[in-house]
């Protein structure tokens, strides 16, 4: 199981009863535990809208809480670590078996029509 480490933490509280910690990965992740009256849940969402969607919405609703101010509390804080994080490195694309090239005389001639 996926654990939240201290130095990703940037939001800890509860929204409605629900304790909720927020963390944001290396990658830009936002991981999301939060303990359940069937037991602790987490999940790791790719974007803001993505974390809204799926963790915000699903504790406001369990919670019965219709203030939105800790959940743009959250939302600052998410936007604020991203913004902090250095950006991950673009992915160089390689062929998986790249050919050898030949020297320009050892080339086959073109074809002749």
């Amino acid at each position: 199981m996926f654990r939240l480490e201290t130095e990703e933490m940037v939001w800890q509280g509860k929204v409605g009863s629900v304790p909720l910690r927020v963390g944001v990965s290396h990658a830009e992740r936002i991981v999301a535990e939060w303990d359940s009256p069937q037991g602790p849940r987490h999940k790791v969402a790719a974007s803001v809208p993505e974390f809204e969607r799926t963790v915000l919405f699903q504790l406001l609703l369990s919670a019965g809480q219709t203030d939105s101010s800790s959940t743009d509390e959250i939302i600052r804080a998410i936007e604020k670590a991203q913004g902090e994080r250095p950006r991950p490195a673009p992915i160089e694309k390689r062929r998986k078996n790249p050919k050898q090239r030949q020297h320009r005389r050892s080339r086959r001639p073109p074809r002749r029509r």
